[in-house]
């Protein structure tokens, strides 16, 4: 008997109804560059014991960081005793029935767990001389490499018992440019994988390229147009869109998307599947947070909204079925967002608008309740009669994310997978306000 079905047999046994837990271990090394340095190597073992108690109902949660059976033992008596002081969520329908999990290939690379810290602090290095090859203008502001690996291990009281196996490995680094006493807009650069296919010196060359395209900085009046999200900008805003079609966000009233199922949210250019069994996905899993099996499904179907993401509790709730998309027993989480390709190349994106911005980073607001985007514009470039024609010093980016999938007019055939966990094409929209900074 493991830990976790220890933990659950320990709350029945109290007299809980039912019970769920999950044990993760994690394992990082890190090393970090600052400055065009190396400033600090880490190496950090993470656990997290994660149990939930019902009992007529009540529902509590608790958790601990440091695990061993006594301190596991106490943590449910303790989530036992909160539950007695609840109310019942008369909304519980209880744990779901395991069901049969997918076999999901690429999530564990043992290249990568068996990779040594010597090995790790070499391949920082080799990012930062890639940087300093490009151009000894550019400077690294700040790096990191990291390897991962992890394990988690899930057991409820209505049979579930699951384990799996990740590794992670990620490199990223902000550079900046200096030339004749001026200072380039910071660039960034990442990537991200389960396996070793992560080029760490091409992460540094991207990076360098684009602090040295940001030098020579311009402002650009107040005026609206065309705005194009490169892959960051563009995963970043898909990203606050899932809490949209998030069916706990739905039950809860707070997204615009509720009661949309069937309608177009969206220009029929635009297809988004969240697949949780994507081979190698950074985000993918044979199960979810309550220990239901993952799927791809498609979300948005050329613009008409397909479904919502659900677990269990939510699907009851909606009248609809569990998706795989449990965070935990109650909320819900997105796995791999995928945006399909569109039928243009980047350049030809570019070539089509008479007047707008490339966007590469974005800092700011995007609100899924009611789809304000309100923020700053970095590593931008102004575009006009198709041509880009200078770096932007920073100007405010201001529209509605809902008319702004209506107003998508076009994506690239390229598509980029991000630390995110979201593989996205660049994505071109009309109607977008850019506001000059005073």
């Amino acid at each position: 008997m493991t830990l976790v079905e220890e933990v659950v047999k320990h709350a029945l046994k109290l007299g809980a109804d039912e019970a769920h837990a999950v044990l993760t271990r994690s394992r990082d090394f890190t090393v970090e560059i600052e400055v065009d340095e190396i400033s600090r190597v880490s190496f950090i073992v993470r656990e997290r014991l994660s149990v939930a108690v019902i009992k007529e109902r009540r529902i509590a949660a608790a958790s601990i960081s440091e695990v061993s059976r006594e301190a596991a033992l106490k943590c449910v008596e303790r989530a036992y005793r909160m539950a007695l002081a609840l109310k019942p969520n008369e909304h519980w329908g209880g744990l779901p029935e395991p069901k049969p999990l997918p076999r999901v290939p690429g999530l564990y690379d043992p290249k990568v767990a068996e990779l040594t810290a010597e090995e790790i602090v070499e391949r920082g290095k080799l990012l930062l001389e890639a940087a300093h090859e490009v151009s000894d203008k550019v400077a690294v502001m700040n790096a990191s490499v990291t390897c991962s690996t992890s394990e988690v291990e899930a057991a409820s009281s209505a049979g579930l018992h699951a384990f799996e196996r990740h590794t992670g490995f990620w490199a990223m680094a902000v550079t900046v440019a200096r030339e004749a006493g001026q200072v380039g807009s910071f660039a960034y650069e990442a990537d991200a994988s389960r396996s070793l296919d992560v080029d760490v010196e091409a992460v540094a060359r991207e990076a360098a390229r684009k602090a040295l395209e940001s030098l020579h900085l311009k402002p650009v009046p107040s005026f609206k147009g065309t705005l194009v999200m490169d892959y960051d900008f563009a995963a970043m805003l898909l990203s606050s869109l899932a809490a949209a079609y998030s069916g706990y966000n739905v039950w809860r009233g707070s997204s615009p998307l509720a009661s949309k199922l069937g309608e177009a949210i969206a220009s029929e250019r635009l297809t988004i599947i969240d697949d949780g069994t994507l081979p190698g996905g950074l985000r993918s899993s044979s199960f979810d947070g309550e220990g239901s099996p993952t799927m791809r499904k498609v979300v948005v179907e050329r613009g008409v909204l397909r479904t919502y993401l659900n677990n269990t509790f939510t699907a009851r709730l909606l009248g609809m079925e569990p998706t795989g998309n449990a965070a935990d027993l109650i909320s819900v989480a997105p796995s791999n967002t995928i945006v399909e390709p569109g039928d243009m190349s980047v350049e030809e994106l570019v070539s089509g608008v008479k007047r707008g911005l490339l966007v590469s980073r974005f800092s700011g607001m995007i609100r899924f309740q009611d789809g304000v985007v309100s923020g700053t514009a970095k590593q931008a470039f102004y575009i006009e009669g198709g041509e880009k024609k200078y770096p932007v010093r920073e100007c405010m980016v201001s529209c509605n994310l809902y008319e702004l999938l209506k107003n998508i007019s076009g994506l690239s055939r390229e598509v980029r997978r991000t630390p995110y966990g979201v593989i996205t094409p660049v994505i071109r929209a009309e109607g977008v306000a850019f506001v000059a900074k005073s």
